[in-house]
């Protein structure tokens, strides 16, 4: 994961965004994940501490390997080391979130992380012993991972770092204020909010959602990387795992283990990330473009290079409110898409999950807050589905279809809106 990136963060199909339910009727259990299924690039360009990490994990597969190996010698079989225990379908979709969570990742446990897992019972959740109900809702949480009292490795240390400095330089914003300043800040959320992330990130890079000219592919795709959330490539790899897995324990960011975990704790722990994505190879459509992998190798760099211009331009002032404090709006703004939009709001469509239209989020986030529009339709350029659901980010996609400039441009028919509509 990027120093200096959000971690991220469905099978999904790249091409048409959608999930694809496996057949498979058993959940298998056995050794667990080692790091020789991350991406390459993730071990090649990893902090020193990150990498020493995925060596950790390889060492401690090789430790279990090697204890098989004299079991066995002993007189043990490898059956009687190693047993995979199984679990069905139906049953693993009876059991709360808690209890999946410790059933897939007890420490004998080998996980396709490409499969997914059935949603978990919320009625049994909202049973579960120590679960506590997040505030004005109807999610009960139980923590499954802590702030201290945990192995950190460089990355986390080194994202906590940065986000102390750049939350604490918004403390400087009243005084460095001019009206200059306020106009940069509201241009730059604009850009790097709605045209990068909403526009490009999320609905054409990660859903697909139609497409445009290349030229402006990589511009509007440049636009999210000045919002200093990572780089394309990990950006659009977390969330479609996150579709993949919505509100099961493969999820990176399910409020069912808290709202602070959900808005940015999992921020905070690479180590839970990499457990629950597993191998991050659902991107070949972006790993296949030079601009992409460029991007990937040199992250650090423009994120450099954005605050450098931005002294240049205006002083510490340009700094703060150009940078710090419309990087840090714009943090907390995509985050309440996965915790508020988790928790508070309603549903419109029978998706399975906790996503929830929420208004308010929604005019924050340029009409990402319709997101139980957007768990029922994930391939939609459009999340207000209904004419009072505003949605700016869909009206920058029809004025670039009319101009031309998008095309493929999917939308969910009646018959898919009759069909999962709550009656």
């Amino acid at each position: 994961m990027a120093l200096l990136g959000l971690r991220g963060p469905h099978v999904v199909d790249a091409a048409a965004g959608c999930c694809h339910h496996s057949s498979a009727k058993r959940i298998c259990t056995g050794l667990p994940r080692s790091a020789a299924h991350l991406r390459p690039h993730q071990l090649s360009h990893q902090t020193p501490s990150a990498s020493s990490f995925c060596h950790h994990r390889r060492a401690r597969s090789s430790l279990s390997v090697s204890a098989a190996a004299h079991s066995v010698q002993a007189g043990a079989t490898l059956a009687e080391v190693d047993a995979p225990t199984e679990i069905s379908r139906d049953q693993l979709a009876e059991l709360s979130y808690s209890a999946q969570y410790d059933r897939l990742f007890q420490q004998l446990s080998q996980l396709d992380t490409k499969k997914p897992v059935p949603k978990p019972s919320k009625e049994a959740q909202q049973e579960e012993d120590g679960a506590k109900k997040v505030l004005l809702s109807d999610v009960y949480a139980t923590a499954k991972t802590t702030l201290f009292g945990r192995s950190w490795n460089g990355q986390d240390y080194g994202y906590t770092i940065f986000m102390l400095v750049v939350h604490g330089l918004c403390l400087l914003a009243p005084f460095t204020f001019s009206w200059p300043m306020v106009g940069l800040f509201f241009g730059s959320y604009f850009i790097t909010g709605c045209l990068g992330i909403t526009l490009s990130f999320h609905r054409q890079l990660s859903h697909r959602s139609f497409t445009t000219p290349k030229w402006l592919e990589y511009a509007l795709a440049y636009c999210g990387v000045l919002a200093v959330q990572g780089e394309p490539i990990e950006w659009v790899s977390s969330h479609r795992y996150h579709h993949l897995h919505t509100d099961t324990p493969l999820d990176p960011h399910s409020p069912y283990e808290g709202f602070w975990w959900s808005h940015m704790g999992w921020l905070l722990n690479n180590g839970a990330t990499l457990e629950r994505v597993g191998s991050r190879g659902n991107t070949a459509d972006l790993d296949s473009q030079p601009f992409y992998r460029f991007i990937q190798r040199t992250y650090p760099w423009h994120v450099v290079g954005m605050f450098a211009a931005l002294f240049a331009f205006g002083g510490l002032p340009a700094v703060v409110w150009g940078g710090a404090l419309r990087a840090v709006w714009v943090y907390h703004i995509t985050w309440f898409v996965n915790s508020a939009s988790h928790c508070w709001g309603y549903q419109t469509y029978n998706t399975g999950d906790l996503s929830r239209n929420n208004w308010w989020v929604a005019v924050l986030a340029f009409g990402e807050g319709w997101h139980n529009n957007h768990h029922a339709f994930e391939f939609s350029a459009r999340h207000g589905l209904e004419w009072w659901q505003f949605d700016m980010t869909w009206q920058i996609v029809a004025a670039l279809k009319v101009l031309g400039l998008a095309d493929n441009v999917k939308l969910p028919s009646e018959k898919q809106k009759s069909r999962l509509a709550f009656s």
